[in-house]
């Protein structure tokens, strides 16, 4: 990214700004639905039940993609001090 660029980072505050409003909250709420569903599958478990992958598969990757986004959000510089409005 060309930090110069006047657009450019008016383009990256507004892809920022969609970031923080829907995507974030959206992978906040099915990371907290994929650990519930973690829980009951441990419980399950522990009173002799069989882990289904049909709820370990999807429940481990919306686990994981809060971190993985908020990663993506690092590299494209939306935490970056320069990038203020």
């Amino acid at each position: 990214m060309d930090w110069n660029k006047r657009s450019d980072r008016i383009h990256r505050l507004k892809e920022k700004e969609n970031f923080r409003a829907v995507i974030m909250p959206l992978a906040y709420t099915g990371g907290g639905i994929a650990l519930l569903a973690l829980f009951w599958e441990g419980l399950s478990m522990m009173d002799g039940g069989k882990c289904s992958d049909v709820v370990l598969v999807p429940a481990a990757f919306f686990l994981v993609l809060p971190i993985v986004l908020s990663g993506f959000r690092w590299l494209r510089g939306h935490y970056s001090k320069r990038l203020m409005a």
